[in-house]
């Protein structure tokens, strides 16, 4: 009997650890779509303090997507999400500053862009 309470109270004890673990307030919501006209700010304030090299990046990104060239920035941002020197929240917005233009994109290649279906194309072959 004694060894059936302390298998009970060891069963206890682990799912209250696995509860607390398993709601920890440290999860990182999923990136969102950032609106095209949000994404520059949103851009320069998550690299404001980034690496050189991710912060270059991101100023090409900013660039590119300034200028409507979406298949640029679709790129620079592939790069940058995955960049090593970037921080988990600021891969979560260059993933999101994506979905964005990979939306744009999409919109692009329903009306006959080839440079921008060229572009989706090489995603889904390298992805």
């Amino acid at each position: 009997m004694k060894n059936f309470l302390m298998q009970t109270f060891a069963f206890a004890l682990l799912l209250n650890l696995l509860l607390v673990v398993g709601c920890s307030k440290h999860s990182v919501a999923p990136p969102e779509p950032i609106a095209i006209d949000q994404l520059p700010a949103a851009i320069e304030k998550a690299f404001n303090k980034a690496k050189p090299a991710a912060k270059e990046l991101a100023t090409q990104v900013v660039a590119a997507v300034q200028a409507k060239d979406y298949s640029k920035a679709y790129m620079g941002l592939q790069t940058l999400s995955t960049h090593p020197d970037v921080t988990q929240e600021q891969s979560r917005i260059a993933t999101g500053a994506m979905m964005t233009v990979n939306d744009l994109l999409q919109a692009a290649v329903s009306q006959g862009d080839q440079k921008s279906a060229t572009t989706l194309r090489n995603y889904q072959l390298t992805k």
